[in-house]
């Protein structure tokens, strides 16, 4: 698979302008991801953060490599493995400074309930965050990389990455502690390998597909269709031969290696970890309250929301590359189509599972409008061309980065989660039996007795006057996603409508939008 340019050897200066430019690129990446890293802090409003924290802190504290006590530690074990490493760093400084004297000093997180948790160590958070970062930031150069390597035009890396850098749904998940930006970064791993081996291929190419696709199984199994590229690429050059070509069965060695070494607890038991490799399928198919429905309708809505005219030169790109049977282009769109029709065919639905196809969509763009800049600049003065390429650039960006800058204001915004937090915290008798659901605010059990659950309709209300509950603290993040569908949850909403009409709301708290509501059970 030949590039789509022979390749001329780059003027010095030029050189220089893409390096510039790359890093403009890079920092402005690092930039928007830094900004907001401390949201919520030290709330914690992340269901899934919690999690990731406490598993790496365990693997840190105790080296154990099979601790069952945790749920699930074998899905997304490279996330858990990563963190745990990024520990050692920080407990040396910490050690340093006399902030810790053994390992056991680090504070776990307190969660009563799912996304309504605080922790005592902000920087624990902080630490976790900034790893996820640095795999947002490293996947905006791979982008570059790919388009760069692929088109032999520059413009085209660079352009893709800038695309990627200030998307919304790229960035907000750089800030998370979920396994969503670690796959991007194995995603594009692999690809840019599967470049490499159209291209000619050496081992070393080949090692590194294997490598990045024992860690996408490891960090999650839907990126797995990344093999596809990969594949194509190898067998493209080789045709049948390519069964009995050595490097084939080196990649798949690497990539057997690379899924034990990240996941630890394969050898502790296997039947387990092949389970929660598997949750993410089982989970999507049965269903989650509020991220149920078209799934493909969904994700065609969302990606015009947040990328606007990008979608729709993706989709014009790769019309034209299937006019022209352009090779360079059906190989660059395997993945994404196929991964599209995959997700689309789950009831549930949700913005983290388009990340590893959001970089193919620009880089298919990047390339459209590449070229028919290099055609429009043949009629212009050349004082013109850079302004009319700024122009375009501004106005493709515009949406995204509006959209990503808003987003982050709202993320830093407190809300009713944290007026409730501590209006619970000043006005409610210590020793209080507290009810709360998921998302609500964070009620400490340490001052109140405190029980958490998904949602408070997974029990009647009868349930709870008769264990002795004296307040029940309510969620927009849960009940709010079935009031937003009546037509769907009809019986969640009148099983909420029993709690709302039988007790007495006693405070409500609307701050940022985001509503909390707070009853009282009264006794006879």
């Amino acid at each position: 698979m030949q590039s789509v340019n022979s390749r001329i050897a780059p003027h010095p200066a030029g050189v220089l302008r893409r390096r510039v430019a790359l890093s403009a690129v890079l920092l402005l990446a690092t930039l928007l991801r830094a900004w907001g890293l401390h949201f919520g802090l030290p709330n914690l409003y992340h269901p899934d953060e919690p999690r990731y924290v406490a598993s790496a802190q365990i693997l840190f504290k105790t080296a154990d490599l099979n601790p069952y006590s945790l749920p699930r530690l074998s899905s997304s074990a490279l996330v858990y493995v990563v963190n745990g490493l990024a520990y050692g760093p920080y407990y040396a400084i910490g050690k340093l400074i006399a902030a810790f004297d053994a390992p056991q000093d680090i504070a776990a997180p307190v969660v009563p309930a799912s996304g309504a948790g605080r922790t005592a160590m902000p920087g624990t958070f902080l630490l976790g965050r900034s790893v996820t970062l640095l795999f947002g930031v490293a996947s905006v150069f791979l982008a570059w990389l790919i388009g760069r390597r692929l088109t032999d035009r520059p413009a085209v890396g660079w352009l893709a990455a800038l695309l990627l850098a200030v998307s919304p749904t790229a960035v907000a998940h750089s800030r998370y502690i979920t396994p969503d930006t670690f796959l991007l970064f194995f995603v594009l791993l692999a690809f840019w390998a599967a470049v490499e081996i159209g291209r000619g291929g050496r081992l070393r190419h080949y090692l590194l597909a294997g490598v990045a696709l024992g860690c996408v199984v490891s960090t999650k199994i839907n990126g797995i269709l990344i093999a596809l590229p990969v594949l194509v690429a190898h067998f493209y050059r080789r045709r049948l031969k390519g069964l009995r070509d050595p490097r084939l069965y080196g990649m798949a060695a690497a990539a057997a290696i690379a899924f034990v070494l990240t996941t630890p607890y394969l050898l502790g038991d296997f039947r387990k970890v092949i389970g929660d490799l598997l949750f993410e399928g089982r989970h999507y198919s049965a269903g989650h309250p509020g991220m149920e429905g078209d799934s493909f309708a969904w994700y065609v809505a969302y990606l015009w929301q947040t990328e606007g005219p990008l979608v729709l030169l993706a989709v014009a790109a790769l019309l034209r590359g299937l006019y022209r049977r352009s090779k360079m282009v059906i190989f660059l769109a395997v993945f994404p189509l196929v991964y599209l029709a995959f997700i689309s065919s789950f009831e549930v639905r949700n913005a983290r599972t388009l990340l590893p196809l959001l970089p193919f969509l620009f880089l298919l763009a990047a390339w459209l409008l590449v070229d028919v800049a290099q055609v429009a600049n043949l009629r212009h003065r050349p004082i013109l061309r850079p302004l009319i390429g700024l122009a375009i650039i501004v106005a493709l960006i515009a949406l995204p980065l509006t959209r990503t800058v808003r987003e982050t204001l709202d993320l830093l915004r407190p809300d009713g989660r944290e007026t409730a937090r501590v209006w619970i915290a000043e006005n409610l008798p210590a020793g209080a039996q507290v009810a709360l659901e998921s998302y609500a605010a964070f009620v400490d059990p340490q001052r109140f007795s405190v029980l958490g659950s998904y949602k408070m309709i997974d029990r009647t209300p009868d349930w709870y006057v008769a264990n002795g509950f004296e307040y029940l603290v309510f969620s927009q993040g849960m009940f709010g996603r079935f009031y937003a569908d009546p037509a769907r949850y009809a019986a969640e909403i009148a099983a909420y409508e029993a709690f709302f009409q039988r007790f007495r709301r006693v405070k409500s708290f609307d701050d940022g939008g985001y509503e909390i509501r707070v009853y009282k059970i009264e006794r006879p």
